[in-house]
């Protein structure tokens, strides 16, 4: 089986398994407010004739999906996931809000079916951190800027090794060995790094933050959540609101980078 069969087929095997598991949490909402607000302070929807989100995760999960509360309803949002099983749930959530999903395809985001310049807006949310390597990376980013129209937007965001708490990837590969990883865990870039290849492809970056102020793993903070609720009845979960929002105010520290579990960049293309 080729190495593009593999992933596709790892990707399907935990659209089947984990998400007929999950059911919704308050790390989930917390997620999908923290993204709509990245891009109510970074993008024009309202401008943006075609937008592009390359990955449908959090659709076809259901909790922290964001791209249904765009404010979008016609066919103009293209959204594409390696996996057939995630598109096909994808599809199936959208229908239940309503939502046009008639554009989300089952391609690979190192290889874009898309005419070159044809997108105003691309939203990339910690898809390329699930390589194997950094070449893939590159090689995805290209992509992005090539279908990406002169004076168009990406907004990208990738985990973050400078975070305090992201192990050594060797502990990362230990993890997903036994298991404890919810699924394949990638190859990052830092943040001068993404810049650098992101100006080489003719973008130019505009902003930069950190987001999702809390440590890993994520699997330790989703079972600390979910055990204070059970334990509690659901009399905690306001608190804990409150606790994730508190963590927010990191991002406008000086120390946001040690903090934040993902690197965010807004980059303008500038030439073709």
């Amino acid at each position: 089986m080729s190495r593009l069969g593999r992933e596709e087929r790892h990707w399907d095997s935990v659209a089947r398994e984990r998400f007929s598991k999950s059911p919704p949490d308050i790390l989930a909402e917390h997620k999908k407010k923290t993204h709509l607000s990245l891009l109510a302070r970074w993008a024009d929807l309202k401008g943006s004739a075609r937008i592009l989100k390359t990955d449908l995760f959090e659709e076809a999960s259901g909790p922290d999906q964001f791209l249904f509360d765009l404010g979008r309803k016609d066919n103009s949002v293209i959204g594409i996931d390696i996996s057939g099983e995630i598109v096909a749930q994808a599809k199936r959530h959208a229908g239940e809000h309503g939502v046009d999903s008639s554009r989300y395809l089952c391609c690979d985001v190192r290889y874009l079916p898309l005419k070159g310049n044809s997108i105003d807006l691309i939203i990339s949310d910690s898809t390329l951190d699930h390589f194997s390597t950094v070449k893939d990376i590159h090689i995805s980013l290209k992509e992005l800027a090539r279908t990406l129209r002169v004076n168009g937007t990406l907004i990208i965001t990738m985990d973050n090794k400078r975070n305090l708490t992201y192990p050594p990837y060797i502990v990362i590969r230990l993890w997903m060995k036994l298991g404890l990883a919810p699924y394949f865990i990638g190859r990052t870039l830092s943040l001068s790094e993404l810049r650098r290849v992101l100006e080489q492809e003719g973008l130019s970056v505009k902003e930069s933050t950190a987001i999702f102020h809390y440590p890993h793993p994520d699997g330790l903070v989703r079972w600390a959540e979910r055990f204070l609720h059970k334990m509690s009845r659901g009399r905690l979960d306001s608190a804990i609101r409150r606790g994730l929002a508190l963590l927010d105010g990191l991002e406008r520290k000086r120390t946001r980078y040690l903090t934040g579990r993902y690197i965010a960049v807004k980059a303008v293309k500038y030439k073709d």
